[in-house]
């Protein structure tokens, strides 16, 4: 007899498939299957799911009534031209892609938000309101903003730099929160070995999207991210959750 799927791996699936539902992805039979999922669900999951499609959709929105120009054509072409050389995706032929692909282009959608949201927001902001820009701002506004992007399980995570302004910003999506007595540190490593600690993330800093910005990116190769105990590292350990390439100039 063929055990049914629990509870928690259907939970798993709903909530893996909230991000491409949010931004109209699925075709009809998809987005039905979808939603009786997420009735059929339990309660909390239910919470979950309707969280993660409101914060898509709450993004766009403000995104659009805050900053509604138009961002150049080369953000877009930036961040897609990750996506297509991306070895992991198949590309499109007749057939349609699989969910997996669309997730794939889900999380290249959160970042090109991100980026194109930052190129907006920093001309404005530099050259409008007055107020001093966030090191957030001063990056995805950068004209030498380069990402790379790595997926860990079900979860995708984005290194968003630029040389000129020497730091960067990580973009984590559906990384789960650290396990109790841990926490997950953020590194730059650099071309001799040497290792330099860009702070840490507690449960409580770990969303189903996560942002973080991270200064002084110069003379790094890499950016990393590993496990460590409360209060971090002074050298990361073989506990190491993704590496991430830093191009040089």
């Amino acid at each position: 007899m063929t055990d049914a799927p629990s509870d928690a791996g259907n939970g798993d699936a709903l909530l893996d498939d909230a991000e491409v539902y949010a931004l109209h992805a699925l075709d009809a039979d998809e987005r039905a299957g979808v939603e009786a999922a997420r009735d059929a669900a339990a309660a909390e999951v239910r919470e979950e799911f309707d969280a993660r499609v409101g914060a898509v959709r709450e993004t766009m929105a403000a995104q659009a009534a805050q900053h509604g120009v138009e961002p150049p054509a080369e953000v877009f072409d930036r961040v897609l031209a990750h996506v297509v050389e991306n070895p992991g995706v198949t590309p499109i032929r007749r057939r349609r892609p699989s969910r997996s692909a669309l997730r794939a282009v889900a999380a290249a959608a959160v970042v090109i938000v991100a980026v194109a949201a930052g190129v907006v927001l920093g001309r404005s902001v530099l050259g409008q309101d007055g107020r001093a820009p966030s090191e957030t701002e001063i990056v995805l506004a950068a004209p030498d903003a380069r990402t790379t992007q790595a997926r860990v399980g079900d979860a995708t995570i984005s290194f968003i730099y630029s040389r000129e302004r020497n730091a960067g910003v990580v973009l984590m999506n559906d990384v789960p929160p650290p396990q109790d007595g841990t926490v997950y540190q953020m590194w730059l490593m650099d071309p001799g070995g040497g290792a330099r600690s860009r702070g840490t993330m507690t449960q409580a800093d770990v969303r189903p999207t996560t942002t973080a910005a991270v200064t002084s990116i110069d003379g790094a190769e890499t950016f990393g991210i590993s496990i460590e105990r409360p209060g971090g590292a002074t050298t990361p350990s073989d506990r190491i959750v993704t590496t991430l390439p830093i191009a040089p100039r």
